[in-house]
């Protein structure tokens, strides 16, 4: 039990972080579009920018596997 309330709170962390970080991605695409600049300007270069999608792609991926470990392992 002590484990699965564990990984429903990593589950719940996890996604709320996925969500602000999809909505501040989604405010700096606003931004950009209507200041007429791109995204690689506001992030200070390629590098950065690749790294703020590696960072959307590593939360996703922990909330798929917090959610896998919380709501589809079974309990032994």
């Amino acid at each position: 039990m002590k484990g699965k309330v564990l990984s429903g709170i990593i589950f719940s962390l996890s996604s709320i972080s996925l969500i602000i970080s999809l909505k501040l991605f989604w405010n700096l695409c606003i931004f950009v579009d209507e200041h007429g600049t791109s995204p690689t300007i506001v992030f200070g270069g390629d590098f950065w920018l690749s790294m703020n999608w590696l960072r959307l792609g590593f939360l996703f991926i922990i909330c798929i596997l917090s959610f896998i470990g919380t709501f589809c392992v079974e309990d032994k």
